[in-house]
């Protein structure tokens, strides 16, 4: 009896070591190496991809706060506009999917980047557009704030 509770005790003792050699290796590996958080073409093509799939809670996941508020408000006049019958939510105003009319945008690249502001240009067949990106909490954000403001300002 004594014998199987030394063994059990070093079992125990063997499995706490191992985590916490992961846990201490783990630990020097993220100090150690100058990991660079994904910049803002990643986000773009992120955009992109979540678009062509249709998955709209991705792409609200990609928008920067400031475009977030202004879609929740369009949806809000949407909603006033035809009454009570029909709520619209900000996801109901993001267009998703793809079109075989339209072919897929082939080239994503940094324009400018300062601090934490970057202008990244989408291009491919159909066309060139330049998107605006803002870096909150480390993660890139496409700012599409100014296109949804109203007009005049």
């Amino acid at each position: 009896m004594a014998l199987a509770l030394t063994s059990r005790s070093r079992a125990i003792a063997a499995a706490a070591t191992a985590v916490a050699a992961i846990a201490l290796a783990a630990t020097m590996l993220g100090r150690g190496c100058n990991v660079a958080s994904p910049g803002p073409d990643a986000a773009v093509r992120g955009l992109l991809q979540a678009a062509r799939t249709g998955d709209r809670k991705a792409v609200w996941r990609l928008l920067s706060p400031d475009t977030q508020h202004a879609l929740e408000a369009r949806a809000r006049a949407a909603t006033d506009l035809v009454g009570s019958s029909t709520r619209y939510t900000a996801l109901d105003l993001i267009s998703v999917g793809g079109s075989d009319a339209v072919p897929p945008p082939t080239e994503v690249r940094v324009l400018s980047r300062t601090g934490d502001r970057a202008v990244v240009e989408v291009g491919g067949p159909s066309g060139r557009s330049q998107l605006d990106l803002v870096r909150i909490d480390g993660r890139w954000k496409i700012d599409l704030a100014a296109y949804y403001a109203p007009a005049g300002r």
